[in-house]
């Protein structure tokens, strides 16, 4: 007699029993023999029908039941045996590679309801590979296993795999796979980057990646990866050498902005990492390469693809390694009228990366007769032009353009999803929140720090899910990525996005952009407080009865008294805390409180918006504004006295 212990194992194809899962097998290993001693007849009665493998509750069913025979004293013991062992990384990663292959394969057979829970699944498998790779919140990443789980995924083309079977994953699952994929670029094994290896001979997957541009579902997220895969330098020569680059040229100009940055984003990242591979590049292409780069990028009718290209061009060009290709460059006629008219611009921004540029004609000793010429006749034009010209890399308006340019993207996805059907979570017991707001600050936050990678960041969505971040005295980005998300839910035009920079915790910048009727708000330090480029004031209304009073009554939120709202001509609760002191600036209200809102993020860039358009902010106490403090008022200076008498009768 033996006793036995069961081992489980992958099968692709087996089910076995009820206690095993659907691809696990039991294998019995033979460990060691019992004494021989005589078996009860009861036990030997029943031993035909059961088998030594079963355990039924009556204690009668078999040599390994807990009460028959010699192993009554065991059971604790033969319990042990037949826990499931913790599955590996390599374990996770074959599982998830056979989910991948049934899942691909079986994609018009399979009933809804056993897609969807295969999927569910996967997703859980891709959580499981992403917490290996970067941890989580009560361990650091294991280097061993993650060796493993990277050879597993190369060895076994679970990489492709992923790549390929990304656009039958949920939106969760897609960001997990994502950030997999980009870890997998940087996980040596042996001191070596295997991923570099494997991409090497499987170009395809790259190809599959650059078009990926072209599908608005899955572009952000194989744009990621593709720039993850370009920090390989074999990667980025085949890229550039291949006809994908100039598909680059038309991604860029693609008329959904948050895509076009992203191709934007690749563009610069293939033309600046590996020096040497981009110096042949473009000594070998120059002619098609700048011919394509100044019509469809620095001459583009896009502000934003201009900005980028003529900071691109000048960081290309600075380069020492591409000495040779800039001495070629600024010896053209063609590309200084480029310039020229660049120079011309009413950005700031577009002025001083054209600037940069434009130095290296002016410096180079072997000036061509016709650039000398062009700098001759333009002599007086161009002293003008720079005796008011001031390069100030970190000026508020710079960071204006950047904060606007963020919320334009952002006002894009909010724009699409406005008329869909949304996908809804509660933060709390009214609070909710969607995909769209997740998707709107991560598209922010990675454009704030593409520009400002030395700034701080604090978001409604991320304070949500990891906690508070303390405001210092740090330049910080403080953004609602979608304010009024009930509204947004239920179909009513009043949201917003908003951001706001603080500077010594104070609000320098601020942006509020409603995409749905098209409103932008901006307001600069100093500067001044504007709605769609034009000059804005608040109301001149001296008189409360006369006024109308923005505010939110709800669970969290402190409610006034209906005394205090018959001081005032009417009241009104719009839902979001960003237009309401939008409205305050504008003059279309003339009073706004609120207590308890969400964080920050709510009133940064509306604060700093109102003061610019002659308003002040403040306390409900009369006290200073704290941006901290979840309490706020604001009005014009000539209803203040009266309206905190009001708040503080109300409180």
């Amino acid at each position: 007699m033996y006793v036995y212990e069961k081992i489980e194992r992958k099968d692709r194809s087996l089910r076995v029993n009820n206690s095993c899962s659907s691809r696990e097998e039991v294998v019995v290993r033979r460990l060691s023999p019992l004494p021989q001693s005589p078996v009860p007849a009861a036990a030997a009665a029943t031993k035909g029908h059961s088998g030594l493998l079963t355990n039924s509750k009556s204690g009668h069913s078999g040599l390994l039941s807990s009460k028959s025979g010699q192993l009554g004293g065991d059971s604790k013991r033969m319990k042990g045996l037949f826990k499931s062992k913790p599955r590996t990384p390599v374990d996770i990663g074959r599982q998830n590679r056979d989910i991948l292959i049934f899942a691909d394969q079986s994609s018009t057979s399979l009933s809804d309801s056993k897609r969807e829970e295969k999927m569910a699944e996967l997703a859980k498998n891709i959580r499981e590979l992403k917490s290996i790779l970067y941890g989580n919140s009560e361990s650091e990443p294991v280097s061993e296993a993650c060796a493993q789980l990277t050879q597993e995924f190369f060895r076994e083309n679970t990489l492709r795999l992923l790549i390929v079977c990304l656009p039958t994953l949920n939106l969760e699952a897609r960001k997990d796979a994502t950030q997999i994929v980009a870890n997998l670029q940087r996980q040596q094994v042996n001191s070596r980057l295997i991923a570099s290896d494997y991409l090497e001979k499987n170009t395809d997957l790259l190809d599959i990646l650059i078009a990926g541009y072209a599908n608005t579902d899955m572009a952000l997220h194989y744009g990621v990866m593709l720039r993850e895969c370009i920090r390989h330098q074999t990667v980025a020569r085949y890229v550039l050498e291949s006809p994908n680059v100039k598909k680059l040229f038309d991604y860029i100009q693609l008329p959904y902005f948050d895509i076009s940055a992203d191709a934007a984003a690749t563009f610069k990242e293939l033309l600046t990492r590996h020096k040497s591979t981009v110096a042949e590049f473009l000594s070998k292409n120059y002619d098609w390469f700048f011919g394509e780069f100044n019509s469809k990028l620095l001459e583009s009718t896009n502000y934003i693809t201009r900005r980028q290209a003529v900071k691109l061009l000048g960081d290309m060009l600075l380069d020492r390694s591409n000495a040779v290709v800039m001495t070629r460059y600024v010896s053209s006629r063609d590309n200084l009228r480029i310039l020229m008219n660049l120079l011309r611009e009413s950005s700031k921004s577009i002025q001083v990366e054209a600037f940069h540029v434009f130095k290296l004609f002016v410096a180079n000793q072997n000036k061509p007769p016709d650039i000398i010429s062009i700098l001759v006749a333009n002599r007086s034009k161009l002293l003008r032009l720079f005796a008011d010209f001031k390069i100030d890399k970190d000026s508020l308006s710079e960071f204006l353009e950047t904060a606007v340019e963020a919320a334009k993207r952002a006002g894009e996805i909010i724009r699409e999803g406005f008329y869909k059907t949304k996908h809804v979570e509660h933060k709390g017991l009214v609070d909710l929140v969607t995909e769209t707001d997740k998707a709107c600050e991560d598209l922010i936050f990675n454009h704030l720090k593409q520009q400002h990678p030395s700034h701080k960041f604090i978001g409604e969505e991320t304070t949500a899910a990891y906690g508070i971040t303390e405001l210092t005295d740090e330049p910080t980005w403080i953004v609602d990525p979608l304010d009024g998300t009930t509204n947004f839910v239920h179909g009513f035009p009043f949201v917003c996005i908003s951001i706001g920079l603080t500077i010594g915790k104070v609000p320098k910048v601020g942006v509020v952009y409603n995409p749905i009727m098209n409103e932008l708000f901006t307001g600069v330090h100093g500067k001044g407080a504007f709605l769609n480029g034009k000059p804005i004031k608040v109301s001149s209304q001296s008189e409360l009865v006369k006024s109308l009073l923005a505010t939110e009554v709800c669970f969290s939120a402190s409610s006034l008294s209906a005394q205090s709202c018959n001081r005032v001509r009417s009241l009104r609760m719009t839902g979001s805390c960003a237009l309401n002191l939008c409205g305050i600036a504008c003059g279309r209200i003339e009073l706004f409180y609120e207590t308890g809102f969400g964080g920050p993020w709510d009133v940064a860039g509306g604060a700093v918006i109102v003061k610019e358009a002659g308003g002040i902010v403040y306390d409900p106490s009369g006290e200073d504004f704290d941006i901290t403090s979840q309490r706020i008022a604001a009005s014009n200076p000539l209803l203040k006295e009266a309206f905190v008498e009001v708040l503080q009768q109300s409180e």
